[in-house]
């Protein structure tokens, strides 16, 4: 997997369109039951107002860094007005969004205490939206589509997302060779007839097929039927603690992905948050068993946070990388870790060097740094980089082969390959709280020390293993085999 390209993800503009809708959640604490009724008096401590519906998938694209244009309509009122400002505050392009007098902005309620909901309320009328509303989309579609890489249909079954608006939005999508992602409602699929791909849960595979889909063997036949039914190329069903089954169309055969085990807060929201990783994956060209795996751990995140939360691209950086599969980063990436990192109060170490012919005096000093605190990244440098400072007959080893051990080290946690002579420009960008260098650097000019202090780093030195280095092994082998 090249996750580097998630890099790219601030190019990417998604087009979303579907039932919008205010969350407000009513938060206090429980110490008495009330002498009106035997129900608890819940003290009022805060009151919280969010987007809800298909606004949270867009929370979510927003958050992982892509760009936004929505469509819809929602009511001419104040929680009408709450969408459109939301949009215009988080930068969302909100110039095809209507607003209608003849409609009422939908509002759930939910009274909270200690993360627990008591109540729900739910103001809503489920109607279609205004013709003069399809009419607009028809006479503005290459308006609406341009530079647009991804759609999606997020349906909550309000009304917005009737037959005749998904197919006008689906065809002209696939007409201009833009991927459809749909975030399922209802029993009926044909209005999702042509889509790239379609996201139901198990509960809403069991309504459309008609089938008690609860044997593997039940979700593989439900699964395909409705691929092939609806004419998907891709079906994309999310299983809660299992994780993700992946479907092509055509094939006998299903692909599991498991959930990452994390502990669930709230799993309200996860659904969004896998649409939107995917929407913003597929224009990146990962493929759909990469599309998966990322979106797991994007909902294995939101699911360990209260209400409908979304996840950021640091956050689902760290939280790839942190699998341990992925310790050589660029240094992009490692920017964005290190912040996730400094937002959780970690202690970043950072030292570098060449590390050619490892041995255990670079182990041990690996192993004193990373005491110094609770991240270590390591710069590696390059065979370009180290021959410009040894000479063309070095490294014995090359950068690839080097990586590789210092990545197989439980004390490392991250490696960056530096082409550079000196870490200035990583230290610039990562801002690591101790730097690392060894003791016989303690009496020369070191060239990072004044960008490390700048920001309030420090500047530490090790003590090295005695006799333990590459040019001593060098000799060795050459006086040996002489």
């Amino acid at each position: 997997m090249n996750v580097d390209k998630l890099n790219n993800i601030g190019n990417i503009n998604v087009l979303v369109f579907g039932d919008y809708m205010v969350d407000k959640y009513i938060d206090g604490s429980v110490n008495r039951i009330s002498p009106e009724a035997p129900v608890p008096v819940v003290s009022v401590s805060n009151k919280i107002t969010k987007l809800g519906g298909a606004g949270n998938v867009i929370n979510n694209i927003v958050s992982l860094g892509a760009k936004v244009r929505v469509l819809g309509c929602v009511g001419d009122d104040i929680d009408g007005k709450f969408i459109i400002d939301c949009f215009s505050n988080n930068n969302v392009d909100a110039t095809y969004m209507k607003k209608y007098r003849e409609l009422n902005t939908i509002v759930k309620t939910r009274i909270v205490s200690k993360n627990q909901q008591f109540l729900r309320l739910d103001e809503e009328v489920i109607e279609n939206l205004p013709k003069d509303y399809y009419e607009f989309m028809n006479n503005n579609l290459d308006n609406i589509f341009n530079n647009i890489n991804s759609l999606v249909i997020s349906d909550y079954g309000k009304g917005a997302v009737s037959y005749d608006i998904a197919q006008l939005l689906i065809k002209t999508a696939k007409s201009k060779n833009i991927p459809v992602v749909i975030d399922p409602k209802g029993s009926d699929y044909s209005k999702y007839s042509g889509a790239t791909l379609c996201t139901p849960n198990v509960k809403e595979l069991s309504v459309v097929t008609g089938k008690n889909v609860k044997t593997e063997d039940e979700v593989l036949e439900a699964g395909k039927e409705l691929c092939k039914k609806i004419n998907l190329d891709y079906l994309v069903l999310t299983r809660s603690e299992k994780g993700i089954s992946l479907f092509k169309n055509g094939e006998d055969k299903k692909e599991d992905f498991p959930a990452l085990k994390k502990d669930v807060i709230d799993v309200t929201g996860a659904g969004d948050t896998v649409v939107a990783t995917i929407s913003v994956l597929l224009p990146l060209n990962f493929s759909m068993q990469d599309i998966c795996k990322i979106s797991n751990i994007s909902a294995s995140i939101v699911v360990s946070k209260f209400g409908a939360s979304t996840v950021s691209l640091n956050e689902l950086f760290s939280n790839i990388y942190n699998t341990g599969k992925y310790k050589l980063i660029d240094l992009r990436t490692a920017k964005y870790i290190a912040e996730e990192l400094r937002s959780k109060n970690k202690k970043i170490v950072f030292t570098n060097g060449c590390f050619d012919l490892f041995h255990v005096g670079h182990l041990y000093s690996f192993e004193k740094a990373r005491e110094f605190g609770d991240i270590l990244i390591v710069a590696v440098n390059t065979d370009k980089s180290v021959k410009r400072n040894k000479g063309d007959l070095r490294p014995i080893i090359n950068e690839n082969d080097r990586v590789k051990i210092i990545s197989e080290l439980e004390c490392v946690d991250y490696v960056i390959l530096m082409d550079d002579d000196n870490p200035v420009n990583i230290i610039k960008e990562i801002k690591p709280d101790v730097s690392i260098k060894g003791i016989d650097w303690k009496d020369k000019d070191v060239i990072e020390k004044p960008v490390i202090e700048s920001y309030g780093g420090r500047l530490e030195f090790i003590e090295l293993e005695k006799d333990k280095s590459t040019t001593n092994i060098i000799q060795k082998i050459l006086k040996v085999y002489k």
